[in-house]
């Protein structure tokens, strides 16, 4: 079965961690979403080859897609150029412009997504079924998303704009299995009032020509990462399912106290009177403490550093960020080369306790989250004695200088 992978979008509503690298490549628990994808693909017999579609940043996910594997892996997996973001549907048709177009069903997965087994579940099902299947998820809230209407566990419409929904309602997922007819009918599909063309209206197409879908449901372990939330959210979730396999490697001095289940790399060092409660995530050459407070939920990244008496909390610090010393960073993101100045507070809680707010898009929209700190790109510097109010967002490159209140996006 040949496999697609829709990897070309930018993420616009990820910014500012999205402004350096596309958002398939976002580490989440230790490994990035498009490797998690591919990894439940690349050593099944029954796949013959993956397509990933790329546009933005493609050299840079075609560079890490081949660090991941060796040769003969490697050889199993194929890029292709999307020319115009013109929508999900016309990434496909690209693709099957420039590969065989298959005899068989052929799977499609949208880049973005955490799924915990629901790859395999699919392929899994599909192995014992030969149906052609869509998969749904259950959500608290459906409204911004397309709704499944399911008669007797097959497909028979998808609803994209719900103008009332129950809870609990089941949305597309983003992974399909299609037959062979889906790429004739590819052509056929118009395009919407942005100009674009949706994968949604050829599962309609299907539908139409009474091809229903087997929906396989699932209820969690499934993350839709278009928002900067949502990397912690699913971070929380990974290490909570991963932690079992976790290993204290590294150079552990005297004086640490780990409690709970924590990964420590084989070139990380953890320093003297540092307290890590788990499950947190210790990448390869990290250097923490001493007297470092290390909180559960949190990913410190290759080559950072964490220095004297700082404390994280539920954070996603990426490579070569340092916090040197006397700082706080609490529910958030710091991107790549970031410098902490001494005494540099994050806050993540308001005082009426509410949700945090975050604007994406010029737009202020509910995290849904109580806690919440900052989400900062990379290459962000902070002055001594800086203060950063909740739900804040520093675009990369931002410079704050010493003793600064931060309390509006920059």
């Amino acid at each position: 079965m040949k496999v697609i992978v829709l990897a070309a979008g930018k993420g616009t509503r990820l910014l500012p961690v999205t402004s350096t690298r596309p958002k398939h490549l976002l580490e989440i628990a230790g490994s990035p979403i498009l490797k998690r994808i591919i990894d439940q693909l690349i050593f099944r017999e029954s796949i013959s080859e993956i397509v990933v579609i790329t546009h933005y940043f493609e050299s840079l996910i075609q560079t890490e897609v081949r660090s991941w594997y060796n040769s003969s892996v490697n050889s199993k997996i194929n890029f292709i150029h999307q020319k115009e973001m013109i929508g999900t549907a016309n990434a496909l048709l690209t693709a099957f412009e420039e590969i065989e177009k298959p005899s068989g069903h052929f799977m499609v997965i949208y880049g973005d997504l955490i799924v915990h087994n629901h790859i395999n579940l699919m392929l899994d099902e599909f192995a014992n079924n030969n149906q052609s299947s869509i998969l749904g998820v259950k959500v608290d809230d459906a409204s911004k998303f397309g709704v499944l209407k399911i008669d007797d566990g097959y497909l028979s419409e998808i609803d994209e704009k719900p103008t009332k929904v129950p809870n609990n309602s089941i949305i597309n997922a983003g992974i399909f299995i299609f037959p062979a007819l889906a790429v004739e009918l590819l052509s056929s599909i118009e395009p919407s009032s942005r100009g674009e063309y949706d994968l949604t209206d050829l599962v309609s197409l299907l539908a139409r020509k009474n091809h229903f879908l087997h929906v396989t449901e699932c209820h969690e372990g499934w993350f839709d990462i278009g928002h900067p939330w949502q990397i912690i959210d699913a971070n929380e979730y990974l290490m909570k399912i991963e932690q079992q396999n976790y290993l204290v490697q590294g150079t552990i001095e005297d004086g640490t106290f780990i409690k709970g289940n924590v990964y420590v790399a084989k070139t990380a060092t953890i320093r003297s009177g540092t307290y890590i409660e788990g499950p947190v995530y210790i990448d390869e050459e990290a250097d923490v403490g001493p007297n470092c407070y290390i909180r559960s939920y949190s990913y410190i990244g290759k080559k950072v550093r964490i220095g004297n008496a700082c404390e994280i909390k539920n954070s996603i610090i990426y490579e070569n960020t340092r916090a040197a010393h006397l700082s706080y960073v609490g529910d958030s993101i710091f991107g790549k080369n970031c410098n902490l100045g001494a005494g540099t507070i994050v806050a993540n809680l308001r005082h009426d306790s509410k949700n945090i707010k975050v604007t994406i898009n010029d737009e202020r929209m509910d995290s849904g989250r109580r806690k919440l700190g900052v989400i900062a790109g990379d290459d962000v510097k902070t002055g001594i004695g800086v203060s950063i109010l909740p739900g804040v967002k520093l675009a990369s490159g931002t410079w704050i200088n010493s003793g600064e209140v931060v309390s509006r996006d920059r």
